[in-house]
């Protein structure tokens, strides 16, 4: 049996030191934090996950003829439930083998047009904005705007949303996320490297691209506003567009922050709302804290562990400084163990199970790390 309440107290430790450094990896179950009524007036998530998304894009673009060719494709090819993210790695790879002739029935005028459909349906979903200013997302940056840091906290995401970008503008806290400019924005990967922002302001970086990134012709990434519709080059990164060559630079510019990161002494990383399902990203945390005997990380899980299909498959792979934390259970220093609420008097113990992983809650814990008098100074 592991010690749930050690594990709070671990976490509670780590995330408040100052000195040391620290960051959190955002992944697409957090905005389902955010619930706002629809238009019949049920209750919803402000954004879906990655298969909810699916879901809805699925559904408008259901009488497309060259969507309909794509997901035949997948039923062809055996490969159950695409997400949005899959369809759209297929698309833009037969875009690029295509030439003047069709792959698997589609020509490069319509692969290109469904590209553009499939980012205009993304656009216009994942466009949302908070609907308060008492969200989860206020509540993370009230705690990271609190704590005056040597070593700035970085936040990773694999999420294209603009919410963190709103919260932090909310609080009015600063942040850099590799752009820099006015007028237009550009990508600058030596302001990146050379690092000379100011340790108060925290790291944005966004895995996977965003829905106000664009790539032009000429592979010149600037970021927009307002967000394009879909149709002007919108720079989103599922799973092989990582290795399109006009558009991975930002890719691997943020794959190499959370490299550099975890080879920090001490670095402590926390993912939240993150599932697993990133194979590349897996191995980047999996060696990078693997390598780093000083470093530290802690998966916070929604499920218990055995609906977390792909925690759980990498959960015999972790290092023993990677710990999972899911509702029923823990791996802990390599071993799994349902949660216990006290190891010590293991007689009269009771199981408990773990609420961390829902990141409404995780947020009201992050804020309870701080002073209420800490909270929106200047």
């Amino acid at each position: 049996m592991h010690d749930l309440t050690r594990v709070q107290r671990d976490l509670q430790e780590s995330l408040s030191l100052d000195k040391h450094p620290v960051a959190l990896l955002i992944g697409a179950g957090c905005p389902l934090s955010v619930r706002v009524n629809d238009a019949a007036g049920a209750n919803i998530p402000l954004i879906p996950d990655v298969r909810g998304l699916t879901v809805r894009i699925a559904n408008n673009l259901s009488a497309d003829a060259s969507f309909k060719n794509i997901v035949e494709q997948f039923r062809e090819d055996g490969i159950v439930d695409p997400t949005i993210e899959d369809m759209l790695s297929r698309v833009r790879l037969l875009a690029r083998v295509v030439g003047k002739g069709e792959a698997r029935g589609l020509s490069r005028e319509s692969l290109d047009a469904l590209e553009v459909n499939l980012c205009r349906e993304v656009a216009a979903i994942v466009k949302a904005e908070l609907p308060s200013a008492d969200t989860a997302y206020h509540r993370l940056v009230d705690w990271a705007g609190a704590i005056d840091r040597s070593t700035p906290l970085q936040v990773f995401t694999t999420n294209y949303d603009l919410l963190v970008e709103q919260a932090l503008e909310d609080r009015q806290i600063p942040f850099f996320d590799g752009f820099i400019g006015v007028r237009e924005p550009f990508f600058d990967l030596r302001a990146i490297e050379d690092d000379p922002v100011p340790s108060r302001w925290l790291r944005l970086w966004k895995m996977h691209g965003s829905i106000n990134w664009k790539c032009s012709s000429e592979g010149r990434v600037t970021r927009c506003f307002p967000v394009p519709d879909g149709s002007d080059g919108m720079l989103i990164h599922p799973s092989e567009l990582k290795y399109d060559q006009s558009r991975r630079m930002p890719y691997l510019a943020m794959i190499d922050r959370l490299r550099s990161f975890l080879r920090r002494p001490s670095a402590f990383l926390v993912t939240t709302g993150y599932s697993f399902a990133d194979d590349h990203l897996n191995e980047v945390l999996i060696q990078g804290v693997r390598s780093n005997p000083t470093s530290a990380a802690y998966a916070l899980l929604y499920n218990n562990l055995e609906t977390e299909i792909s925690a759980n498959k990498i959960a015999g792979k972790i290092p023993l400084n990677f710990t999972l934390v899911a509702r029923d259970c823990g791996v802990v220093r390599g071993v799994k163990a349902e949660w216990l609420s006290d190891q010590d008097q293991e007689v009269s113990a009771t199981q408990k199970t773990s609420e961390l992983g829902d990141f409404g809650l995780f947020t009201h814990f992050l804020r309870s790390l701080v002073p209420a008098r800490r909270i929106n100074e200047p």
